[in-house]
């Protein structure tokens, strides 16, 4: 036997060795795994969460312990800056360590499965989802929806200000209210039926001042006193007495 075969040979000797005690060196040498997340739990901004690892094909591991107080992934950083939307319990991760160090624990991504599906997105649609009918939504035809079936609130500290190139539209099922100490309306007023098609109606409650003519096409009727000041003019005249 050469020396260079010698060589070979203890090399070979080695690999099997590292290959036979690969087991054991992952219990000292930790490399990312797949786990499911049995706690959550939140504190002043920080947020946690207990894993119990699982083998590949995510059975439970009875020779794994739960790993507590795993820190949680946010995106983005700065003082009072993210996006936190913390897992419930039962839900899929991988759980990594840093230089494989099992004692410093991370998950590096919160997975879908275990009969807990991802959001329903089709192909270049975006999807914010907190659960079933909770949602903001990009579709595919670059259309923001909102979805929720209780109340929407929007608070601004100065203005808003909503601008949209053709039409913008508020409809409810009952009552639209505007509430301010003054409110403008600019343009022309149209008031319609709910369909839109026929005539609808407009109530004032106080005291209301027209600057400007006024045409009214249609009848009119006045319960109490009417005060003119300058000339008023009749195409015909009917009911009592005129003291003019």
């Amino acid at each position: 036997m050469d020396e260079q075969q010698g060589k070979r040979d203890v090399v070979g000797m080695i690999r099997k060795l590292v290959e036979l005690a690969m087991p054991d060196l992952r219990h000292y040498y930790r490399l990312p795994r797949k786990a499911r997340v049995v706690a959550v739990y939140a504190s002043d901004g920080e947020y946690f969460c207990d894993v119990q690892p699982l083998r590949n094909d995510e059975s439970p591991d009875p020779k794994e312990p739960v790993v507590p107080r795993v820190a949680l992934p946010v995106l983005w950083g700065g003082p009072d800056r993210g996006v936190v939307c913390p897992p419930v319990s039962g839900v899929l991760c991988d759980l990594a360590y840093y230089d494989g160090d099992p004692n410093y624990p991370y998950i590096s991504n919160i997975r879908w499965g275990g009969g807990m599906n991802a959001p329903h997105a089709e192909l270049n649609e975006f999807v914010i989802q907190c659960e079933n009918g909770v949602e903001i939504r990009i579709d595919k035809e670059k259309r923001i929806v909102t979805l929720t079936p209780q109340n929407v609130a929007t608070e601004a500290g100065k203005g808003w200000t909503v601008k949209a190139g053709e039409q913008a539209a508020i409809q409810a099922g009952n009552e639209v209210s505007i509430i301010a100490p003054r409110i403008n309306l600019q343009g022309h007023v149209v008031c319609k039926s709910v369909d839109g098609m026929g005539q609808g109606q407009a109530e004032f409650v106080g005291d209301v001042t027209i600057r400007g003519d006024q045409t009214v096409t249609g009848n009119t009727t006045t319960n109490g006193s009417s005060h003119i000041d300058g000339d008023s003019y009749a195409g015909s005249r009917s009911g009592g007495s005129c003291p003019h």
